[in-house]
């Protein structure tokens, strides 16, 4: 099967946007850390495509001790970055219970998974954890300002003023589209039936896309305004 991912579409729009990547870096650390509240411990990343976000948690003092990354293209430049690299769906890596300390998804890797599939996976991503361990899930929300403009995307084949936005933003039009869109809400529902009951959200990147790299965005509390959102369950 083709590998349809490409580290261009990551690496090459993070150095097209580095202040959209620090927005983003910012809100993982706050995710991971609980708002510099916790050490990270044994840290588990899944989807963490060309690891490039990993290398500057490492620089910033933070480390990751396992990347999961079913991409192939991705995992190659990830291990060439150092890291320990497991090709595979998070599904099919048989972590043992209590084991981890801080798991996070950067991205849509949920996105590709569907509803029946993720229940399950956040149950035991739930087990996983150890007793007050952190699973942090980020994502642009589908009805953010970027989340509808890449949905419009998908339905206009012609140039268009979104297409010029979405340039401007850190959307690749060439990055394979995620399947699932969900809410925030929806995505909490689903990590309260795996066995979640404390639920925290930060949100950035709330300016208008055409604005959104003129500066490093502030990390602040919530969900319902940012383009990129950090929903973290504690064990």
């Amino acid at each position: 099967m083709t590998d349809a991912f490409r580290h261009e579409y990551f690496d090459d729009f993070e150095r097209d946007h580095p202040n959209i990547f620090a927005s983003k870096l910012k809100l993982l650390e706050t995710a991971i850390t609980l708002d510099g509240s916790r050490e990270t411990g044994y840290t588990v990343s899944v989807g963490a495509g060309t690891g490039s976000y990993e290398a500057a948690l490492r620089a910033d003092g933070f480390e990751v001790d396992r990347i999961i990354e079913p991409s192939a293209n991705l995992a190659v430049e990830a291990r060439a970055r150092g890291f320990d690299v497991t090709e595979a769906f998070a599904q099919n890596v048989p972590f043992e219970d209590s084991s981890i300390d801080t798991m996070f998804y950067n991205g849509s890797a949920f996105g590709f998974i569907d509803e029946a599939t993720l229940r399950d996976l956040f149950s035991a991503h739930y087990r996983q954890l150890k007793p007050g361990g952190v699973l942090a899930l980020l994502d642009v929300p589908p009805a953010s300002a970027l989340g509808l403009a890449v949905q419009a995307s998908f339905l206009i084949t012609q140039k268009s003023y979104i297409s010029e936005v979405l340039r401007s933003s850190w959307y690749s039009a060439d990055t394979p589209h995620k399947e699932y869109w969900r809410t925030t809400d929806e995505y909490r529902a689903l990590l309260e039936s795996g066995g979640f009951t404390r639920l925290l959200t930060w949100q950035t990147l709330r300016r208008h896309l055409i604005y959104q790299n003129e500066s490093v965005e502030p990390v602040v509390q919530g969900y319902q305004e940012g383009s990129y959102v950090a929903l973290v369950a504690v064990k």
